[in-house]
């Protein structure tokens, strides 16, 4: 007997999966962009600041030797010995003249820096008969702000005692030579800063510092550098 034919139950249909797109996340995004835009300021600003920041000046000397060397210690010192003097001449203080005239001047060696660190008092000192003659012409010569400018840049680089030093050189400052006609206060603050500076390098090289004159002026004679120095000139 023929058996009747039964239809087969159709497979159940799959439906095609979706994927199910993620939630919005906004509070997230919104942080991150938020994130974004505060780094960007960040790297604006900070390069903002480095362009108009000014550029570090070196440390004048610092050239010569680093802090742990002997003429970089020395040159520390000296710098340090001029930092509470507020005389001004010409718009320069002891310091600003000895950084400019001395420390960066390549004329300058680093063997003179340091014998100029060791000169004694008694290289410096005028004699007794010769401070009598320049308090005759000049009565008030230690009482000069160009004195004390010029026994300022000498006691920082020898550690003498300014008092001392004022004491035994009563002519630091003085345009001229005590033992000739000329020997005044120069009344122009231009000759004032060139004397000071002149005496700083001759009172060294009467010390037994050579070539300091030299150095600054272009001439080691006492008389040519002291011309040249009254003329404006100078390797500085």
């Amino acid at each position: 007997m023929t058996q009747p034919i039964r239809n087969r139950p159709a497979a159940p249909s799959v439906a095609p999966s979706r994927t199910q797109a993620p939630a919005a996340q906004p509070a997230r995004a919104n942080q991150v962009t938020e994130a974004s835009r505060a780094d960007v300021l960040n790297r604006a600003e900070l390069a903002r600041a480095r362009a108009t920041a000014a550029p570090v000046q070196a440390t004048p000397g610092s050239w010569r030797g680093g802090a742990n060397t002997e003429v970089g210690r020395a040159i520390q010192t000296m710098r340090q010995r001029l930092s509470d003097v507020n005389i001004t001449i010409k718009g320069d203080t002891p310091q600003s003249l000895f950084d400019r005239a001395i420390l960066d001047n390549k004329h300058v060696t680093n063997e003179q820096i340091l014998e100029m660190s060791r000169v004694t008092l008694d290289k410096l000192a005028t004699d007794p008969e010769t401070r009598a003659k320049v308090l005759e012409r000049v009565p008030n010569a230690r009482e000069l702000p160009v004195h004390h400018f010029t026994v300022a840049m000498l006691s920082a680089v020898t550690g003498i005692d300014r008092a001392a030093l004022s004491e035994a050189c009563p002519d630091l400052g003085l345009t001229g030579a005590p033992n000739t006609p000329l020997l005044y206060a120069a009344s122009t603050e231009r000759m004032q800063r060139s004397t000071a500076l002149h005496d700083f390098t001759d009172y060294m090289r009467g010390a037994g510092v050579k070539g300091m004159n030299k150095a600054v002026w272009g001439v080691e004679n006492r008389v040519l550098s002291a011309l040249v120095s009254a003329l404006g000139g100078g390797r500085y």
